[in-house]
């Protein structure tokens, strides 16, 4: 639809102001005539621009109407929609009127659908941004459990060999306990075994009965603890020799993560 310039007839056809006819700025015919081919270009927010112009020089409701049409076939919805309301409130002709209710009708239908169809597809945008986010996270929270399990298992692995190594070291330390408790035996058997020969001598060499029964009773209990001391000594080195480790210190064991059948976790793989 061309601009409703001949409605502007009258318009066009006042004289130009004294000032416009001395050179001066353009005139309000010259720049309507400017929108018109500007329109006619489909060149449509230069026309508008330019009606603005002309309305800034000399008023009239027509070219507001003009200027509505012109932001309305720019697809400017809302200048277009504010411009037709203007000329609602203070336009007069009946039909211009009604073909601006009815394009503010259609403008604000038309905006409505475009909002709809936005914030369609904004959610849609949202939905798979979310979805995104939320394989990412799980992604994440995935290899975050695969790590732990990881980091599980070495800790696993690494307390059970320093468990073996102080098991081993204990049993050395009461192996080599043992040992010496094994020497003091044998030597305090040693000890009083020697005793119990010398209160023998003394047995010998007792020249009356009182004394005779003095070192038969030292030579017996000398001897009774030299079995003692010997026994345990020998009892001690059966049990160092039993309990000193012969196998060399274990090795630390290694982790490694496995694949898994899907659903079943991560599969961890322990070898020494």
């Amino acid at each position: 639809m061309r601009l409703v310039l001949v409605l502007l007839a009258a318009l066009l056809l006042v004289p130009a102001p004294a000032q416009a006819q001395r050179g001066s700025p353009r005139t309000a015919k010259e720049l309507i005539k400017q929108a018109e081919r500007l329109y006619d270009q489909k060149k449509y927010l230069e026309a508008a621009a330019v009606l603005e112009q002309a309305n800034e020089l000399k008023p009239d409701m027509r070219l507001i109407y003009n200027i509505a049409r012109a932001y309305d076939q720019a697809g400017k919805e809302k200048e277009a929609i504010s411009y037709y309301e203007k000329y609602l409130t203070d336009g007069e002709d009946a039909q211009l009127r009604k073909r601006s209710r009815s394009a503010i009708d259609r403008l604000r239908l038309q905006q409505e659908k475009e909002a709809a169809n936005a914030a369609a597809a904004a959610a849609e945008r949202k939905r798979l941004k979310e979805e995104a986010e939320s394989a990412k996270r799980r992604a994440e929270a995935e290899r975050e459990a695969a790590r732990r399990a990881e980091e599980t298992n070495q800790l696993r692995l690494k307390a059970a060999h320093e468990d073996a190594l102080a098991s081993r070291k204990r049993m050395q330390v009461t192996s080599i306990a043992l040992g010496g408790v094994a020497l003091a035996g044998a030597g305090v058997g040693t000890f009083f075994g020697l005793k119990s020969r010398s209160a023998r001598s003394d047995f010998n060499n007792a020249p009356d009965l009182e004394s005779k029964l003095a070192a038969r009773d030292a030579t017996r209990g000398n001897a009774l603890l030299a079995d003692i001391g010997f026994g345990v000594g020998l009892a001690s080195a059966v049990a160092a020799v039993l309990l000193y480790p012969r196998e060399p210190a274990p090795k630390p064991g290694k982790a490694r993560l496995t694949a898994a059948p899907q659903g079943s976790g991560a599969g961890v793989e322990v070898s020494f």
